[in-house]
């Protein structure tokens, strides 16, 4: 074990129901009894033992809110935000970056390691991977007072939280990621798809406090998608999100790896977009390095980043209109400069125009979220929270 001297004992996982109070109170914020029982159908006295456990655990405080000048005041239930802390790790082909968050989510530490060099086989060394993030969670731990549990995102397709089937920027299958860190550390460890994490940070802490439906949609060195229904995180798409990278826009327009004619990722994968960039462009790629040289008057690679925005806007209502939600996310390192374009609302809204016997009309809330390496972390952290309160 490499964490430090303090034991790790695993706390227990909350009820259902307590963790529909700490949930609320986390995403909403402090609330009386009284309103807790009216927003989750839950008696009073039902409630009032629920408050009760959860301040007894040390998971929430209740204070008499100020005095009003009409009635008495009230208990209120507040979330402590120290009550649990989790590390949250994004493993990318060459390094993992790593965070130490509270139950809000909000980062208390950073910290980065490379990751070992691929074997002659190609794949990322999985036992020397496991001392890394194992290294990185001690040297996070001393920055709280105690650590409840792990999560690592990773683009990829994953199996049971534990399990990655498909490790394409580590050249993994079938690792058992999972059970070697939890051996080695002594904590609760969950290993998710990295935009899964993302969707599950939002569903907590971002869009899903107005939307119990959305989408993700991330944008970096390819296309990643997410979804939420009815207030619970898809795990795992059926496809990974081939299906909608590879949807088709233009039968006419570039060819993506695969050999698809004009399909979203021939203009959104970093990969296939360099190919038909000009010289000049640094490589690697990205959407805002494109957005410079159009601003520089270099014409082809501002038809790149436009015609890159349409295909997303496309993507975006398509998600949109499959899911039935008035809300997608758009999140990555790159989604800045495809958002700056006006042909992505311009495809959006003639997507959205009714045709003219058609009495509903639709508007969509579209969350922009630039990202950093730290807020990939960030979203293993909040599925780390989750997983150790009692999952979702």
């Amino acid at each position: 074990m490499v964490m430090t001297s303090r034991p790790v004992t695993p706390r227990r996982g909350l009820s259902a129901a307590e963790l529909a109070v700490t949930r609320h109170l986390l995403v909403h914020g402090p609330a009386t009894r009284q309103d807790l029982g009216d927003r989750l159908n839950l008696s009073y006295a039902s409630t009032s033992r629920l408050a009760r456990a959860l301040v007894d655990g040390g998971m929430a405080s209740e204070a008499l809110e100020p005095e009003q000048a009409v009635g008495r005041p009230r208990q209120v239930l507040t979330a402590v935000p120290g009550a649990r802390h989790v590390v949250g790790c994004k493993l990318t082909a060459d390094t993992a970056y790593a965070v130490v968050c509270d139950m809000f989510g909000d980062v208390q530490g950073t910290a980065r390691a490379a990751l070992p060099r691929p074997g002659p086989e190609g794949g990322v060394p999985v036992a020397a991977t496991v001392k890394v993030v194992a290294q990185l969670t001690a040297r996070l731990a001393r920055r709280v007072p105690s650590l409840d549990g792990i999560g690592v995102a990773l683009g990829g397709v994953i199996d049971a939280s534990s399990t990655v089937q498909e490790g394409t920027f580590l050249g993994w299958r079938d690792v058992d990621l999972a059970t070697p860190l939890q051996e080695r550390t002594g904590l609760p460890v969950i290993v998710t798809n990295d935009v899964t994490a993302l969707a599950r940070e939002q569903l907590w802490f971002g869009a899903g406090r107005t939307h119990s439906t959305f989408g993700v949609v991330t944008v970096g060195a390819g296309l990643g998608f997410g979804v939420v229904r009815e207030g619970l995180a898809v795990d795992r798409l059926i496809d990974n999100g081939h299906l909608l990278a590879h949807s088709p826009i233009d039968a006419g327009g570039p060819p993506c790896g695969l050999g698809h004619a004009g399909c979203a990722s021939a203009y959104l994968d970093h990969d296939d977009v360099a190919r038909h960039a000009p010289a000049t462009i640094p490589r690697p790629i990205t959407f805002g390095a494109l957005a410079e040289a159009g601003r520089a008057g270099d014409s082809r690679a501002g038809r790149l980043l436009d015609d890159a925005a349409r295909a997303l806007g496309h993507v975006v209502a398509t998600m949109a209109g499959a899911l039935q939600t008035r809300c997608v996310v758009l999140a990555g390192e790159d989604v800045a400069a495809l958002t700056e374009s006006p042909a992505m609302s311009e495809v959006i809204a003639e997507r959205l125009r009714p045709g003219p016997n058609e009495v509903q009309r639709c508007a969509l809330e579209i969350v922009t979220t630039p990202l950093t390496f730290t807020d990939w972390a960030r979203g293993a952290a909040v599925a780390g929270i989750q997983h150790v309160l009692g999952g979702v």
